[in-house]
């Protein structure tokens, strides 16, 4: 039986099993968005690194958008999963709300690439049916969650609505000033700690200000 190895991205070896070729692409295709960006980003750059052929990604992938596809999928899926993990099964609907924030912001932080695929302009299948599945099911824990706050009374109306989209703000925007270096306040030799420390104070907030949003006459 041939020895097992395991990927090392960015090294340009056939680290990998056959089977796995798929999650190698994934991984350095990651690894090269976070130290290029899209602009620097080619399939043909990503399957050297790997070890293969220029073609071989097409066989996983098609092209550029179905790995970007693919890429935002997985993001989707994971911050779901991250935002579930997070809610406390007795928690009340206050502290549920400050829990997915506060999950959100952590995801965002520990995925950077992966966040910036996500919500990012780059090139994604819009009709792909994981794509839809995934980020309906991220966005439908945020509604939910807005909805069973107490001044919500369990509907998402107008001033839900708009309660959702300023919770949304609240952190997507937190994870981006975080993301890009945005908080020259920040120790940077505490820099993680710092930061840890300020979203949970934000989201903390976010109940309180729920309750305080409403709509213009």
């Amino acid at each position: 039986m041939a020895k097992r190895t395991q990927l090392r991205a960015g090294t340009g070896a056939r680290g990998y099993h056959h089977g796995d070729l798929r999650q190698a692409l994934l991984t350095t295709a990651e690894g090269l968005l976070a130290e290029r960006g899209v602009e620097g980003f080619t399939l043909r750059e990503c399957a050297r690194r790997v070890g293969v052929s220029p073609a071989a990604p097409a066989h996983h992938f098609g092209n550029v958008t179905g790995l970007l596809t693919a890429i935002a999928t997985l993001g989707f899926v994971g911050l779901a999963q991250a935002m579930d993990q997070a809610v406390s099964s007795d928690g009340t609907p206050q502290e549920r709300l400050a829990a997915i924030g506060l999950a959100y912001i952590r995801f965002a932080l520990a995925y950077p690439a992966r966040f910036r695929v996500m919500f990012g302009r780059f090139p994604l299948d819009q009709d792909d049916a994981e794509l839809s599945r995934a980020g309906e099911r991220t966005f439908r824990m945020l509604a939910d969650t807005i909805a069973a706050q107490p001044a919500r009374r369990g509907q998402l109306d107008e001033g839900g609505k708009a309660d959702l989209v300023t919770a949304w703000s609240m952190v997507h925007g937190f994870a981006y000033l975080a993301l890009d270096g945005q908080m020259p306040f920040v120790d940077g030799k505490r820099r993680d700690e710092e930061i840890d420390r300020m979203a949970k104070a934000v989201t903390s907030v976010l109940p309180a200000r729920m309750n305080a949003v409403e709509l213009p006459a």
